[in-house]
């Protein structure tokens, strides 16, 4: 997650999303680092670009990006985008 202190979108996420996050079975496999938004994600990932807001949450899996969301509107919202994403690398991996 990049984040920023000052964010008013990433204090809701981590208002309804925060503490429930690490007891998902998606944090098993995509388990949550808090970024501040100065970070070079080169760190993290071969292939992700910048982020040019917060919050973003980068997918990583074997050190390539598979998906990323921009910002944060709801939690329903957020739960099916990520969906959208494990889908889509579980059938790159097949």
């Amino acid at each position: 997650m990049i984040t920023d202190a000052t964010c008013p979108f990433c204090k809701a996420w981590e208002k309804e999303i925060g503490t429930i996050y690490p007891k998902t079975d998606v944090a098993k496999t995509f388990p949550l680092v808090r970024i501040s938004i100065n970070t070079p994600l080169e760190t993290f990932s071969k292939n992700s670009k910048a982020a040019i807001g917060t919050p973003t949450f980068i997918f990583i899996e074997n050190s390539e990006e598979i998906g990323r969301i921009s910002g944060f509107s709801n939690a329903d919202t957020f739960w099916w985008l990520i969906e959208d994403i494990i889908l889509l690398s579980s059938k790159s991996s097949e």
